[in-house]
């Protein structure tokens, strides 16, 4: 979204992450005050979903800045964010009157807590882990007096590098209440009817560069109390896709669209005695699994059509078809669960949020008792709804949407912790797609089934409980516990660090060894194999595996060099990374390639022959079929001829004959053609002829073609 900003002065911190190396902040750091730290920005791009995370009450966002905000997919060279900026509220009453402490666009009123930025960075219970502090004490200087609410906030943010993990962003939230650190009126050791909630304020998406900010929608994934029955455009629940984890039918499986399936899958541990039988079917066949199905409770927005363009632009043409949501994983017990009280006794509790709201940036809730009331689902913007429907079935239609994710009341004791765990991610779609512009045609998971993976991630490793029997998370080293419960997924080796460069025999790696003697931290050995070499072509995606040097088992050696020289061409723009592979066959993150001094990411050129024959000149690309991806920064309407003697002149001609333009080339071997002619008019469709020659005569005559 484009707004103002405030002139708070952010100190912005990008954590290096090279995910070889790995830093841990130690509380007795002495390069932070041992007073309230600054405002400051942690860079979280280890995945595939990048993000930038703050201790002030943010959970990440572009904000206006270029910041990473739910970036995907990361390192396209393009920051195509999915999130404006976000939000994080807990809200309150006290005597009667709502409190609401927020993180908001223009102001913020947590601000970090004394110590340093950040009490943890590196490899904790994800591959990397940012824990943050922010509170709302009377100290506080960005709140006002008698309105502290007396709470601080520890955050632990994490991130994968590896598939399918590394398109979710999880947050483990823990709310600490010191009622000696409130200074509302008539406060007690009690805080009563507290409300959490996570706001996204998104933007889909930033490769968008007209207006990506207000041809948004906003809707929600879960049970919705009955309140969409009669909807127009939107009801709840629906039975129209059969979901798998990687995959999905356009047909009915009995299972309500809105809902997990768990036990379906393998990893999936379920609490057996407690389980049950739930019959799918899928096509012509009918499966029987033991598990639980349950409501997913996720919010999302997504690209619409612009109101204000004549043409269809749902997608942006590929650009834009991501979708971000969010769901929380685990709360306390509250009165919005669904709990099931078996024949056995035992008792099933299945988390669902409190409320589902949105609003747009022209109806921002500008005081305590609107975000409370809009945590509590009781706002009249949505019609009083706890779930608000689809902004259609409102009579609204495609703007700047924020969803808001709450859950609650709780009761807090001073001195108590409350326990929670949200997630957030981007998908392709809702179900998973074949994503052709980013990923050229790969496959790609929907934001229906990162949320339904995140649920597998917490649960791996918890032998106790699952969804149906909810555990908390543990607050986790250094903060005086280990979490061996939670998050046991497998781990894979860290990255080498590469450099490479083009030379006249191709491009020529050379990397460390670092994943050579690195232990698995699940492990707590070494698992290493090998290496594997992947090459990009135009931007850093779409890896091409080229070579694969595993190894040797009895001297335990392998190389640590390699040339690239087949199937390169000169004058294109190439990044390679290498990815060392465990006994599992885990790779490590793809993220080790050329960077300039501000992460963006820096091609390499294999540089084209000057003095070649003539014969060798070449045009690309031939044919050309529209704006052609140069670099992973650049799409632009050209062509290039290479392989170009260092003085000629280059004449394009139609095939009736008529010049079509003269280029005078002096230097390089290569130059390039913007398409117009020398009279400033583009050029059509069709074929054409150049003509290449030198100042002593020799010539040569190609042709080449032109489609939009």
């Amino acid at each position: 979204m484009r707004k103002l900003l405030s002139s708070i002065l952010l100190l912005v911190v990008v954590v290096a992450l090279n995910a070889r190396t790995y830093h841990v902040i130690d509380f007795h750091d002495e390069i932070y005050s041992k007073d309230r730290p600054p405002s400051t920005n942690f860079s979280m791009t280890v995945g595939e979903v990048w993000n930038v995370f703050t201790n002030a009450g943010g959970f990440g966002g572009e904000r206006g800045q270029n910041f990473y905000g739910y970036t995907w997919p990361g390192g396209a060279g393009v920051n195509n964010y999915f999130l404006w900026n976000s939000y994080f509220w807990v809200g309150a009453i006290v005597n009667g009157q709502a409190y609401v402490t927020a993180y908001d666009y223009s102001s913020g009123e947590w601000a970090p807590s004394d110590g340093p930025a950040a009490i943890f960075v590196g490899a904790g219970k994800s591959v990397y882990d940012v824990v943050v502090a922010f509170d709302d004490y009377k100290s506080n200087p960005n709140n006002s007096a008698s309105r502290h609410l007396g709470v601080k906030v520890i955050v632990r943010a994490m991130q994968w590098p590896h598939h399918p993990y590394n398109k979710i962003l999880p947050y483990e939230i823990f709310i600490i209440y010191d009622s000696d650190s409130c200074d509302i009126p008539g406060h007690t050791d009690v805080l009563d009817s507290v409300m959490v909630g996570i706001v996204f304020d998104a933007d889909v998406s930033g490769a968008d560069e007209s207006e990506p900010h207000i041809d948004d929608l906003v809707m929600f994934d879960g049970w919705v109390n009955n309140e969409w029955d009669g909807n127009t455009f939107f009801t709840s629940p629906t039975d129209s896709f059969t979901l798998l984890s990687d995959t999905f039918y356009v047909e009915p499986d009995g299972i309500p669209d809105q809902y997990v399936i768990w036990g379906d899958d393998p990893g999936e541990h379920v609490i057996m005695e407690d389980a049950d039988t739930i019959i799918i079917q899928r096509g012509e066949s009918v499966d029987t699994i033991y598990g639980y199905i349950f409501p997913r409770g996720m919010s999302y927005i997504y690209d619409g059509d612009n109101p204000h363009t004549p043409e269809k632009d749902v997608g942006e043409n590929g650009k834009c078809t991501g979708y971000i949501g969010g769901a929380w994983l685990y709360t306390p017990e509250a009165p919005g669960d669904s709990t099931i009280t078996l024949s056995n006794g035992h008792v099933l509790r299945f988390v669902r949020p409190w409320s589902h709201n949105w609003w747009n940036w022209e109806t921002d809730p500008a005081t305590d008792e609107e975000r409370y009331d809009y945590m509590m689902g009781r706002h009249s913007g949505t019609r009083f709804h706890r779930f608000a429907p689809h902004p259609w079935d409102l009579g609204a239609q495609e703007f700047d949407y924020r969803f808001l994710s709450s859950v609650g009341p709780f009761q807090l004791r001073s001195g108590d912790t409350l326990k929670l765990v949200f997630v957030g991610a981007v998908g392709y779609g809702l179900n998973g797609g074949a994503d052709q512009y980013w990923f050229g045609g790969e496959w790609q998971l929907g934001v229906r089934q990162l949320i339904d993976l995140a649920y597998k991630a917490y649960y791996t490793g918890d032998t106790l409980g699952d969804p149906a029997h909810p555990t908390p998370p543990i607050i986790g080293e250094p903060l005086g516990e280990r979490d061996e419960v939670h998050w046991q997924i497998p781990i894979p080796p860290v990255s080498p660090t590469l450099v490479y460069s083009a030379t006249d025999k191709g491009v020529s790696l050379l990397w460390d060894s670092k994943p050579e003697y690195t232990p698995d931290p699940r492990k707590g050995y070494v698992d290493f194999r090998g290496y594997r070499i992947y090459r990009a072509k135009y931007v850093p995606s779409n890896w091409e595996l080229i070579a694969e040097l595993a190894m040797d088992t009895v001297t335990h050696e392998v190389p640590h060099s390699y040339v690239d020289s087949v199937g390169i061409l000169p004058g294109y723009p190439y990044y390679y990374v290498v990815v060392a592979y465990d006994e599992d066959g885990l790779e490590s993150p793809k993220n080790n390639y050329k960077r300039d001094a501000t992460g963006a990411p820096v091609a390499v050129v294999i540089p084209t022959a000057s003095e070649k024959d003539l014969e060798k000149v070449y045009v690309v690309p031939n044919p050309y079929l529209g704006a052609a991806p140069w670099t992973a920064t650049e799409i632009a309407d050209k062509i290039e001829f290479h392989n170009l003697p260092r003085s000629c002149r280059i004449k394009i001609f139609t095939l009736s004959g008529d010049l079509v333009k003269e280029i005078v080339h002096v230097g390089t071997g290569s130059a390039a053609w913007n398409l117009m002619t020398d009279e400033g008019i583009k050029v059509s469709s069709g074929v054409y002829i150049y003509k290449v020659e030198t100042p002593d005569g020799k010539y040569k005559i190609g042709k080449f073609v032109i489609l939009k």
